[in-house]
């Protein structure tokens, strides 16, 4: 992570968090303190997320009073994506208006095949609005990941408004599918390893939780579940 150089770092208040704007005139938000155990959770989803071409913010670092803080990018034109934002897809020109709709379904993807952490789905709003997600990870009790295998429901893929706009893109999905496994090999299971090496204090209890994610017998359970669900649209 990049660690930033801001013009001006406004002071928090109550219910927001405090905004560093850089000498590029982007906005950053502070969101916790930085520890080994969420950088390298950072790494492991910024990773897995640009290996499956997935855009996200961007997210950087900054010291303050002595404490380095992990910032994530603030951005006006971006909104926290949810089902009732389906009047945006709700017709088949508006669905032409995404940019990449297909990118919705790899984050859910992502989310079945890799449940070590959540993933906050972002749409920002433009000529073209673009699926894109958070620059950080959410983790269970705050701090590192844990593998908890998820249901279509846990991903919001059975959502009604979600539904509305995979239906559009049904003849594509099992393309998708095939693409997202193909790029789910060996390399990623090497580099992901190494990632984790380079933190010998908790490397054990990551690469436990991290390696089960290459099970076979769970990645076919995974995409029997995603095909039938596709079947069913």
């Amino acid at each position: 992570m990049e660690e930033l150089r801001p013009l001006t770092v406004s002071n928090s208040t109550r219910l927001l968090p405090s905004v560093l704007l850089t000498a590029e005139m982007k906005k950053f938000v502070f969101v916790q303190p930085v520890n080994s155990s969420l950088v390298l959770a950072q790494n492991i989803y910024s990773y897995i997320h640009k290996h499956f071409k997935i855009e996200s913010l961007s997210v950087g670092t900054f010291t303050l009073k002595g404490v380095k803080y992990m910032c994530s990018e603030a951005h006006q034109d971006i909104v926290e994506l949810n089902p009732w934002l389906d009047y945006l897809w709700n017709s088949k020109s508006h669905y032409n208006r995404l940019f990449n709709p297909t990118s919705f379904f790899r984050i859910c993807l992502i989310n079945l095949y890799f449940p070590v952490f959540d993933t906050k789905k972002l749409l920002l709003l433009h000529k073209k609005d673009q699926f894109i997600v958070e620059a950080y990870p959410i983790l269970k009790n705050g701090e590192g990941i844990f593998f908890r295998q998820k249901t279509l429901a846990e991903t919001e893929m059975t959502r009604y408004g979600y539904r509305k706009l995979l239906r559009y893109m049904k003849n594509d999905l099992n393309k998708c599918l095939e693409e997202f496994e193909a790029l789910h090999h060996d390399m990623l299971y090497t580099h992901l390893k190494y990632q984790v090496s380079l933190y010998p204090e908790i490397r054990n209890q990551y690469w436990e939780e991290l390696k089960k994610c290459f099970n076979p017998d769970f990645r076919k359970s995974v995409h029997d579940e995603v095909r039938r669900y596709i079947a069913k649209l």
